[in-house]
């Protein structure tokens, strides 16, 4: 193993942290563990905005603590480059190993190569990225949670919610055959529809560079496509990621995707009874803050008249004021305000991921390779670090009728939390 040179970190990490202060807002560290002993494992996840990462972090805290090991918890308010110099920090301070849920696999190649350099093992959590390095990864396979968004709007489409009840088409699995991602149509072009007619779907991403959850949007596509084909659904706008990214920067994502909503449930309103049901795909927990926003309250009032012409009353609005079926809504995560819209039926349904469930395998995993040892894998690769031992942890559908059976009685969140 290479000898620490403290020096050399030093110097190293204030270039990092010169660039992290540069682009990030509030971060938050938290201290966790009651003994050096074992070591310090440094935990650095994105942000404790989503319900997700919050439960990942206290839960992986406690696991290490549990083991003899102190924590160094830090949360980067979804800044990669905040990330980055955290992770240096964390490395000038002398942790031995670091676990990561990567924001930027690029951000994270120097302070990546600097652990490598000094023998620190890095794991990988939830994001599964190419990171330079990495010994060990406990991920969440987004194909996996695009299949089953897709998976839940089809099945909505299966119950009549949209469909003609008497269409003898049988619904199509999750297999599905290659095939390109269909051509967006825009709503004018689909031509009048009814609720019996296709669904017309609006996919939500989140950052265009995210890669990660570019793979969940491709996956997701891939799924729906033979409804497409059927004619049961029209993708009037994200069927390309270009198309489905709501924002370039990610700290924007949640305001993006609201106002991308406002805007096609105005379209949809403005249309009137010529409007087919409309859906939506919301692919990210904070994409999905920014939906459920846009169906639950009333649109921001702007503080200054607009230089174009104004909006018909019926664009005005946020909700439809037509009597057209209510639109269709599956999104991603379980956050409180998340599930409270589920529980009231503005969504249909959300794709949960108990994020608990990745402390004992990453925990195992450290426990190894300070040890030396390989940890163990179930099979699952990182595309670009194919070689790199991993797990992966299933997502959970979770309908109006499941919140108390996944949530509530796991203690994801309080019957409290949940009536506010």
């Amino acid at each position: 193993m290479t000898p620490r040179t403290p020096v050399r970190r030093a110097a190293a990490v204030l270039a990092v942290l010169a660039l992290g202060l540069a682009g990030c807002t509030a971060t938050s560290t938290r201290a966790a563990g009651s003994s050096d002993g074992a070591g310090v494992i440094g935990v650095a996840l994105p942000s404790t905005t989503d319900a997700g990462w919050e439960h990942a972090g206290e839960a992986v805290a406690s696991e290490l603590r549990d083991r003899g090991y102190r924590v160094d918890l830090e949360y980067a308010a979804d800044d990669a480059r905040t990330q980055a110099a955290q992770v240096q920090n964390m490395l000038t301070k002398g942790v031995d190993a670091v676990i990561v849920a990567p924001l930027s696999a690029e951000e994270l190649a120097a302070p990546a190569e600097l652990a490598d350099e000094d023998g620190v093992p890095v794991a990988l959590l939830g994001r599964g990225l190419a990171v330079s390095g990495a010994g060990f990864a406990a991920v969440v396979e987004p194909e996996e949670l695009g299949r089953a968004q897709a998976q839940a709007l089809l099945d909505a489409l299966d119950a009549g919610q949209g469909a003609d009840a008497t269409d003898p088409t049988p619904a199509p699995g999750t297999e599905t055959p290659e095939s390109a991602a269909p051509e967006t149509v825009a709503p004018d072009d689909v031509g009048p529809t009814s609720p019996a007619g296709p669904v017309e779907l609006t996919v939500l991403a989140g950052a265009a560079d995210d890669a990660w959850e570019q793979r969940r949007h491709a996956a997701s596509i891939e799924a729906l496509t033979p409804a497409v084909d059927e004619g049961r659904l029209v993708i009037a706008s994200g069927a390309t990621w270009d198309e489905a990214a709501v924002d370039a920067d990610p700290l924007d994502v949640s305001d993006a995707a609201e106002k991308r909503v406002r805007n096609a449930v105005a379209e949809a309103d403005a249309r009137g009874e010529t409007a087919g049901r409309t859906a939506f795909l919301a692919l990210g927990d904070d994409v999905t803050r920014g939906v459920v926003t846009a169906l639950t309250t009333d649109p921001p009032v702007s503080e200054t008249a607009s230089p174009t012409p104004s909006p018909s009353p019926a664009a005005e609005r946020s909700t439809p004021s037509v009597d057209r079926p209510t639109p269709i809504v599956v999104v991603s995560g379980a956050d409180v305000g998340t599930v409270r819209a589920l529980e009231q039926g503005t969504l249909t349904a959300t794709v949960f991921v108990d994020t608990r469930d990745l402390a004992a395998p990453i925990a195992d995993a450290v426990e190894a390779l300070l040890d030396d040892r390989e940890p163990e894998s179930d099979g699952t690769e990182i595309p670009g670090s194919t070689d790199v031992p991993a797990v992966a942890v299933g997502p959970q559908t979770v309908r109006a009728d499941d919140i108390t059976r996944v949530l509530l009685d796991t203690g994801w969140m309080t019957p409290e939390e949940l009536s506010g």
